[in-house]
């Protein structure tokens, strides 16, 4: 390290990106230091991916129940204890964020409680001290956003949800991106009416739409309400009680859940100061390499608004590092192929591209695609009267027989799709799928058992 610099890389923010730069960095000789204004884990571990999994764990027990009724089990529901559940979710958090910082300590990585700001090019300051480094890394993440509207002050943000100290009877949810889904879907299978407000018809804009409005289906066929072509004007407290006003309707309830998509969490970083500036919708821009226009500090995760999944910022972070201090490491992030989750109920996974995508950029080049689907009812409801379904999607090249996205929506899709994203990742045919026998009886053969295209 060059005696100029107290340390060689100083990461601003524990989240899953900046954990696992410093963590790699240190592990390859790197002087490291790490602050972190919160609990180490980010959001994923505290308030994201992992809190909202238990959930949807916690919320298909009952589900489950009804189910085995229809194999002859005679079990009773006997009610549900919120705060239990919370309680045992946030000491298992507390847990998890222990081992991050635990794993940080164990690489002689510095942790620094408190919030990092640029006080110029290669100083951090963290309270009231500041350190200088040689490299520096922004991986703050990001943090609910909400509009501005007359009795803001009465929702919750995505980040309140998990503090909830008990159920909600009644919820108007305002959003149909993937958070506004999921909360939607848990909430129902704990027992509560759901509402959902949303600007439009369909839902999980980016998504393949076939699936997006499948899905969509099979929450209105559980008891979900939506609200089409509305956004919340104001929100009036009446007593305990909420009032949510639109431009139709008003809809009372307990609690109205603002999710409205989240941002950047760039403000209070003092960018200016490094000569950093930040785009309309608060991001840091970089290079494939997450290099800013300074050649020293780095960006990753969601502060580069790129793709915005854990697994992503844990590779960008990874990246950086054996980049910075890995001799000869010039290795650049691949974002191709991606395969995401949306942990509703049922499930919606996919990987590759939506059929919009991959027509759009066929007719772009004058080529066609070849769409393959399956609609079924999956063997474990055949022995009752629900009619739960399921749904599965493959986009193919008609000039090179090249898969180009599956898609999923029913049980076990985020598992199933995770196997098939590495087919996809290899470069796989549909030749491929068609000559690899199926695992029977199972949902997952579907994806190498269609035969016949649109």
């Amino acid at each position: 390290m060059s005696e100029q610099f107290d340390y060689d890389l100083f990461v601003i923010g524990g989240g899953s990106g900046g954990v696992r730069s410093a963590r790699w960095a240190a592990s390859l000789g790197a002087k490291v230091a790490i602050c972190e204004e919160d609990r180490y884990g980010g959001t994923c571990v505290l308030r994201g991916c992992i809190p909202k999994k238990m959930m949807v764990y916690g919320s298909h027990f009952a589900d489950d129940v009804i189910t085995s009724a229809d194999y002859g089990w005679d079990i009773t529901i006997n009610g549900f204890d919120w705060e239990h559940f919370r309680q045992k979710r946030e000491k298992e958090l507390s847990r998890l964020s222990g081992l991050y910082a635990g794993m940080l300590e164990r690489n002689n990585v510095d942790v620094i409680k408190g919030k990092g700001s640029f006080v110029d090019t290669h100083t951090i300051k963290v309270g009231e001290k500041s350190y200088t480094a040689k490299y520096i890394i922004i991986a703050v993440g990001g943090r609910p956003w909400v509009p501005d509207f007359p009795g803001k002050e009465f929702t919750i943000n995505s980040n309140d949800f998990f503090e909830l100290k008990e159920r909600p009877k009644k919820v108007v949810i305002n959003g149909g991106g993937f958070i506004g889904l999921e909360f939607a879907c848990l909430l129902k299978n704990f027992g509560s009416e759901v509402h959902i407000v949303i600007r439009r018809e369909n839902v999980l804009r980016g998504f393949d739409s076939e699936c997006a409005c499948y899905l969509k289906e099979q929450m209105l066929k559980s008891g979900i309400h939506f609200h089409e072509h509305q956004h919340i004007k104001e929100v009036e407290k009446k007593g305990s009680n909420l009032l949510v006003k639109t431009e139709k309707e008003e809809i009372p309830c307990d609690q109205v859940i603002m999710a409205t998509g989240r941002e950047p969490y760039t403000q209070g970083l003092g960018l200016d100061k490094a000569g950093l500036e930040v785009h309309e919708d608060q991001s840091i821009s970089v290079d494939d390499y997450s290099q800013t226009k300074l050649s020293h500090i780095y960006a990753v995760g969601d502060v580069t608004n790129r793709v915005t999944l854990t697994p992503v910022a844990l590779q960008e972070g990874m990246l950086v590092a054996e980049n910075l201090f890995r001799p000869n490491s010039e290795r650049v992030m691949t974002y191709e192929y991606i395969p995401s989750a949306v942990f509703s109920q049922p499930p919606l996974a996919t990987v590759g591209l939506s059929e919009e995508e991959a027509l759009k950029e066929a007719r772009e080049k004058g080529e066609e695609i070849e769409v393959y689907a399956s609609e079924f009812r999956p063997l474990k409801y055949t022995l009752g009267e629900r009619q739960k379904r399921s749904l599965m999607k493959m986009i193919v090249s008609k000039k090179d027989n090249k898969v180009l996205g599956l898609h999923m929506v029913g049980d076990d899709a985020p598992e199933i799709i995770q196997g098939f994203a590495v087919a996809l990742k290899a470069g796989a045919t549909k030749d491929v799928f068609d000559r690899t026998i199926g695992l029977h009886p199972s949902s997952a053969e579907e994806f190498v058992t269609m035969r016949t295209p649109r």
